[in-house]
């Protein structure tokens, strides 16, 4: 019997020891390719630097040669992010010569999903049928994170499918996330009228009608405000408040009808950005019911108002120190507040 323990407690102590010796071995070796990746990417931006300047692409294709894929993929493309235009394009254009889109096409496929991620951003770089092939694949991941991402970059290189096609690949619970405005805003650089009938159908989720809209809100087409105005009395508070704020960004007075009358709606959130918008377009014509908001049940809303009064100048000043003034309320310490934040500026 103390045999048998001896034996076994030698076994335990060969196992601790060829497992600490494994675990140090990896060590080293991860510490020896950090090392020599650092190195590399010392090489690789010296290569890349002197490539914008002399052009010399022979000489840059050498050191990429040279270069580990991954210190490519990570610290080329980080270099990349600093250029743009003419020399962007040349640099990308030797990342494609260098075969790099094949390494990031197979990262897609067994990276984790941070890696997968980054993986669809950089295809962007190398347009081509291999490549959408890869990124429609990445449509079914199973993370939604990529599966979004990979919508994105289609969007990008102008082959992407339907609005429809693309929210069905994505899935329901990936169309809560606030990336889709992104997505929206990609596609209404090339797709404005795609997404307009998309917010105009009324047969998206709420969410993904005020995620569109969001995006729309930054194109500077005039078309769009007759829509926004439309939709500022949709039934459903996330596609009226987003409508409200698209109006007030785009600074029309012509829209005051519409959004004053979001100063009434029932919805909290519409109300709040429809006193916003407001301030923002200047509408005088509000101000009493501004001034009845400061006593609003909401936070949210009392102190949108006490704001867009305070845009009116002295005329909104002496609602508000009108307001202060009287008796204890919520619009008497909203308006406090607001006065208060203007000394303290």
């Amino acid at each position: 019997m103390l045999q048998f323990i001896w034996i076994v407690s030698l076994l335990l102590c060969g196992i601790a020891f060829a497992v600490t010796f494994v675990l140090a071995a990896l060590r080293y070796l991860d510490d020896r390719r950090q090392s020599g990746d650092t190195i590399a990417r010392k090489r690789l931006f010296t290569a890349l630097i002197r490539f914008t300047e002399d052009d010399d692409k022979p000489a840059l294709q050498r050191v990429l040669a040279e270069t580990p894929p991954r210190v490519i993929a990570n610290a080329g493309f980080e270099f990349t992010g600093l250029l743009r235009g003419e020399d962007e394009a040349r640099v990308e254009q030797a990342f494609g010569d260098a075969d790099l889109g094949v390494y990031v096409r197979r990262r897609l496929r067994r990276g984790d999903e941070a890696e997968r991620i980054y993986c669809t951003e950089m295809l962007t770089a190398f347009p081509g049928r291999q490549t959408v092939r890869s990124l429609t694949t990445a449509l079914d991941d199973p993370s939604r994170e990529v599966r979004i991402a990979s919508a994105l970059a289609l969007v990008r290189l102008g082959v992407a499918p339907s609005i429809g096609t693309l929210l069905d690949r994505i899935g329901v619970q990936g169309q809560r996330s606030r990336r889709l405005v992104d997505l929206f805003r990609a596609l209404g650089e090339t797709g404005t009228e795609e997404i307009r009938t998309f917010i105009s159908n009324g047969v998206g989720a709420p969410f993904l009608r005020a995620a569109a809209i969001e995006a729309l809100s930054t194109v500077s087409d005039y078309r769009l405000i007759a829509l926004f105005e439309d939709l500022a009395s949709d039934p459903s508070s996330e596609v009226a408040a987003a409508s409200i704020r698209a109006l007030g960004r785009h600074g029309r007075p012509e829209s005051a009808g519409a959004v004053i009358r979001g100063l009434r709606r029932a919805d909290w959130q519409v109300r709040s950005e429809a006193a916003e918008a407001v301030g923002r377009l200047g509408l005088s014509q509000a101000i009493d019911e501004l001034a009845e908001l400061l006593g609003d049940e909401e936070w949210v809303v009392r102190y949108a108002a006490g704001k867009a009064l305070r845009n009116f100048g002295a005329e909104g000043r002496r609602v508000l120190e009108h307001a202060a003034v009287s008796q204890s309320s919520r619009g008497q310490r909203t308006a406090s507040m607001i006065l208060a934040e203007d000394q303290a500026a």
